[in-house]
């Protein structure tokens, strides 16, 4: 038998008796956190989940009753004055196919079809707003070195009403709120700016591909079960129960697919396992988890749907990974997205898309909408995550110095002299910058600066290299940027002219040039360039000075 505890802490009041609770959810007996359970303000679509380790918080009125529900357990209802110190969740035992007394076996396949085809019943189908909020983070082995938070905004111009093969298809999305650091992972050149898209395609119910493989993916950001059906084993493993209705689990795995490679062998392909939880009556989808694996790479599926107003919406939404390098180091990758309300008036209309870049540069932290809104509960993450990505730095300093940082990388033809100040200023103290000046047409010096893109690469979290532009010409420079991808691998780049106060002030007359600032400013003189084997000792031995 297993039960849950949910214990309370009131920490804050405010106008309108509104207080923001926080609690722990537990297993009683073994006291191993209970993640992922739905938390619901009865009468409203308002709500939150438990995180990963079993926590949440949610801003509540003393008039506002809650709904705890979680899969193999009975629903509990409490009003804001009945909040106790501990609260059982009543466990109900799944009840196992080889016991469960029917007139006759439970055929999964059947009830995954009747699942599919009952979508546009058991979810709204006509347009509807649902408001998410969405974490990112990246791991190398056990160290943070990425984190984005955001608000997100998803207009459904459809609804439910047919099956989208990627997001953005048939809604609106849009970034409202946005917070990140800066990525110092291995893989931060090959990072997308914000993983919208990938998070909301683990919704089932919206999205499964548009064609059936020849071979499975481990790369497929979408289902293909209702596809791919035959490909798939599929298996009732008994009834359990959620939110008092009856639940089928149903497993299934996918049937061996493997390549003939040219070595004349076969190389298997990939491993997909999943657990789908269907109600008995209806045929409503109200969890799904699903396991791929290939070689060494790895990725967890797990997907929450809950009743409001009689139609199923997604709450809460987890994808995490790993893959591995070259040197058996591990990076991972956690992404999740929470639902905190949902709007059906068909005159809310957003317009938006999937975000680039340049899009979510436009958004500036906003430290006052983190601290008044109740999102899903960061306390487990934020001691490592300020220990990892800010050497101490708090978070609130850590958002608002990557918006900075960001605003003067990302365009170094424009006032290109002013933003590298604001760089020197900005890494002074904490990381040395290699600078390499070229001019014009650097084809003499062509290989230094091939070899600087790939020390870069390689020293990228502990040297901060700088193309710095004697040009005068800003089309000019830009032309020669793009031939020659000078900002490729991450290497800022600035148009600083050559008749520059920073072009005098570092005493440049011509290129190429090279320079070595420590992490104090200091200037390493003679400067060796990047064709000169040495230089790598050299930025080993002032990496190891502290």
């Amino acid at each position: 038998m297993f039960r849950c505890l949910v214990f309370f802490s009131i920490i804050s009041s405010s106008v309108f008796s509104q207080r923001l609770v926080e609690a722990t959810i537990v297993d009683k007996e073994t006291k191993k956190p209970v993640p992922f359970a739905s938390i619901g303000i009865i009468g409203t679509s308002k709500g939150t989940s438990s995180n990963l380790n079993g926590q949440f918080s949610i801003s509540i009125n003393e008039t506002d009753s809650i709904r705890i529900t979680c899969v193999g357990y009975e629903s509990l209802s409490l009003g804001a004055t009945q909040l106790l110190p501990s609260i059982d969740l009543t466990p109900i035992v799944t009840q196992l196919s080889e016991i469960v007394i029917l007139d006759r076996a439970i055929n999964a396949k059947r009830v995954l079809r009747r699942a599919f085809a009952n979508i546009d019943i058991n979810y709204n189908n006509r347009p509807f707003l649902q408001q998410f909020f969405y974490r990112h983070y990246c791991k190398d082995g056990a160290a943070y070195g990425r984190l984005i938070e955001a608000a997100i905004d998803v207009w459904k111009t459809s609804g439910y009403r047919t099956v989208q093969h990627a997001a953005g298809e048939k809604e609106e999305i849009r970034v409202t709120q946005l917070r990140r650091s800066l990525d110092k992972t291995e893989m931060a050149q090959g990072h997308d700016p914000i993983s919208v898209g990938n998070i909301l395609q683990a919704d089932i119910v919206a999205y499964q591909t548009d064609k059936r493989s020849e071979h499975m993916s481990f790369y497929t950001d979408v289902s293909n079960l209702r596809t791919d059906f035959d490909k798939y084993d599929f298996l009732c493993k008994g009834i359990t129960y959620y939110d008092g209705l009856e639940v089928y689990e149903i497993t299934y795995q996918n049937k061996k697919d493997s390549v003939l490679t040219t070595t004349g062998k076969y190389l298997d392909l990939v491993d997909i396992k999943g657990t789908l939880f269907i109600t008995t009556g209806g045929y409503a989808f109200v969890r799904t988890e699903e396991h791929k694996s290939y070689g060494t790479n790895s990725l967890l599926t797990s997907t929450f749907y809950r009743k409001v107003n009689d139609r199923y919406y997604p709450y809460h939404f987890i994808r995490q990974g790993e893959s591995e390098y070259a040197d058996k180091r591990v990076h991972s990758v956690h992404l999740e997205l929470m639902s905190m309300e949902i709007k059906t008036d068909p005159t809310i209309k957003i317009v938006g898309q999937l975000p680039n870049r340049e899009a979510l540069l436009s958004i500036s932290y906003d430290s006052t909408f983190w601290k008044s809104n109740s999102i899903l509960k960061t306390t487990p993450l934020e001691d490592d995550i300020i220990r990892d990505l800010g050497g101490g730095v708090s978070l609130d300093k850590q958002f608002l110095r990557y918006h900075q940082f960001e605003m003067n990388t990302r365009d170094g033809g424009v006032n290109g002299e002013e933003k590298f100040k604001w760089l020197l200023a900005d890494t002074k103290g904490n990381r040395m910058l290699y600078l390499l000046v070229w001019a014009g047409n650097f084809k003499s010096y062509l290989v230094d600066v091939e070899l600087a893109k790939r020390l870069q690469k390689k020293y990228r979290n502990k040297v901060t290299f700088v193309f710095l532009s004697l040009e005068d010409d800003e089309k000019r420079w830009n032309e020669v940027v793009e031939k020659f991808s000078l900002y490729t691998d991450g290497i800022i780049n600035y148009r600083i002219g050559s008749r520059s106060k920073t072009a005098a002030s570092l005493a440049i007359s011509e290129a190429p040039g090279f320079m070595l600032l420590t992490r104090d400013g200091e200037m390493i003189r003679p400067t060796k360039r990047p064709s000169d084997p040495s230089l790598e000792e050299d930025l080993l031995k002032l990496i190891g000075q502290k």
